[in-house]
């Protein structure tokens, strides 16, 4: 699961993606729609990066929101409310439902502990 930070972060030519995802095995890129309005929101985003960040979000695998992954969000913020957001908390989730790899520069998401969540950072 890609992290919005490092979509983001890609979108503002800070991060070479495409060049870290061909240092990767063969596997399936997730974002939630999280990750998708994180990535979007920008304040005063023109036309021009808005259909930038649109065909950067095009590539990637959908991981719906499920049951599941919410149960599994209350938990994590009951358990961590001060070191988890929501918004992370649902990224968090969301992986561990996929049993994914969270990708991301976030120290909250990097260093978050749980069990059979998996974070790895992307260094620009």
């Amino acid at each position: 699961m890609v992290d919005s930070n490092v979509l983001i972060d890609t979108l503002n030519h800070k991060l070479d993606f495409a060049a870290f995802i061909d240092t990767l095995p063969d596997c399936e890129l997730y974002i939630n729609s999280v990750i998708w309005v994180e990535t979007l929101a920008k304040p005063d985003m023109s036309s021009a990066e808005e259909t930038e960040a649109r065909a950067l979000l095009s590539w990637f695998l959908w991981a719906d929101i499920d049951e599941y992954a919410l149960e599994k969000a209350v938990l994590i913020r009951r358990a961590k409310p001060k070191a988890m957001l929501l918004p992370d908390a649902l990224i968090a989730a969301s992986a561990i439902n996929l049993n994914a790899t969270v990708l991301s520069n976030d120290p909250h998401l990097r260093n978050f502990q749980w069990d059979g969540y998996k974070a790895r950072p992307i260094v620009p």
